[in-house]
């Protein structure tokens, strides 16, 4: 769920609400914002349980957009970007360094981080003996 801060007062707000507790100020639009960045990440993640990585990321690219600092979006499009083809394994260690700075208490995302830094494993069939 994304983090609200209210633009008049700076208070921060963990659910969307029409209405800032402190100084009454306005929030539906933010409200808005926010329940469309989650709808885009509830999408993504459907999405790359399905193994659909590039519709995953596009989706998560709108949560960014809307929410730059959803920590679970981050991780999430980094577990995409490991998966998906090609370089994007250096881009998913970076998303996870940021996810890091922006939560360092969570250990899911040191997990993570620590998981995109081993090296790839080899794609070749195994034989079976």
């Amino acid at each position: 769920m994304a983090v609200i801060n209210c633009p008049l007062c700076g208070r921060t707000l963990r659910a969307p609400a029409p209405e800032c507790p402190v100084c009454r100020g306005d929030l539906r639009p933010l409200a808005q914002i926010a329940a469309l960045a989650d709808e885009h990440f509830n999408k993504a993640l459907a999405l790359a349980r399905a193994r659909q990585w590039h519709g995953a990321a596009e989706n998560l690219a709108v949560t960014r957009a809307l929410s730059p600092n959803d920590v679970d979006a981050i991780v999430l499009l980094a577990k995409v970007r490991h998966r998906q083809r090609g370089a994007r394994r250096a881009e998913a260690r970076q998303l996870l360094e940021r996810a890091l700075e922006l939560a360092p208490d969570r250990d899911d995302v040191r997990s993570a981080l620590e998981e995109a830094a081993r090296p790839p494993r080899p794609q070749g069939r195994r034989r079976r003996r």
